[in-house]
């Protein structure tokens, strides 16, 4: 009976590091997954993440986990900002091996529609005028066409205007797929090595009684 309690407890030890190391492994997975103010746990309705996802929380593992454009394009908490814009990428051009042009102040908060974005850049959208450029910043240096979210627009001449099919912009052509795979597979070979040690663990303490 001793050795199974034994037993027991070093399996606790070996699955407990496991669930300490994903919420970090997220955090990496989306831009200033860590930055939005007074946010400790993106995608989370607490701050210990013990109570449920968040509407973007859902929202992301719905999309596999992956940041991609339909993601990033998505108003998740419907305060007229798209999901790209309140995380500082509103082009959607971000990766986690290219963080390139990411902003890192006055973001938003994809998951409390009273946490809307106030650097200028970010309420712009993705435009030559604001986000989203690289290299001198002109016209042509452009990455993404993304329609910039808030209330409808009216001009001087014709109807109101505002984002049209939630100015999905044009495939990036990286390989998000890969990129997951690679990431899954690192993931899998960490879950590996905590089951290993746990392993032994279990064993050398049986093998001590």
């Amino acid at each position: 009976m001793l050795r199974l309690q034994v037993a027991m407890l070093a399996l606790g030890l070996m699955v407990a590091p496991s669930t300490i190391e994903s919420y970090p492994s997220y955090v990496s997975l989306i831009p200033n997954g860590g930055e939005v103010p007074d946010t400790p746990n993106l995608g989370h309705l607490d701050p210990a993440g013990e109570t449920g996802m968040s509407v973007f929380g859902e929202a992301f593992s719905k999309a596999t986990n992956v940041w991609g454009p339909a993601l990033c394009q998505e108003d998740t908490d419907g305060d007229g900002y798209t999901n790209g814009q309140e995380l500082g990428d509103p082009c959607c051009t971000w990766t986690e091996s290219n963080p390139a042009g990411l902003i890192t102040d006055g973001l938003g908060d994809p998951s409390d529609g009273s946490k809307v974005p106030t650097n200028s850049k970010l309420l712009a959208g993705c435009s030559s005028e604001g986000a989203g450029t690289t290299g001198s910043g002109g016209r042509d240096d452009v990455v993404g066409k993304v329609a910039p979210g808030g209330p409808m627009v009216e001009p001087t001449n014709g109807p109101k205007t505002g984002p049209v099919n939630g100015g999905m912009p044009p495939d990036d052509d990286e390989d998000d797929a890969s990129e997951s795979a690679v990431i899954t597979a690192g993931t899998a070979v960490s879950a590996l090595s905590s089951v290993t040690m746990g392993l032994t663990m279990i064993v050398a303490f049986a093998l001590a009684w």
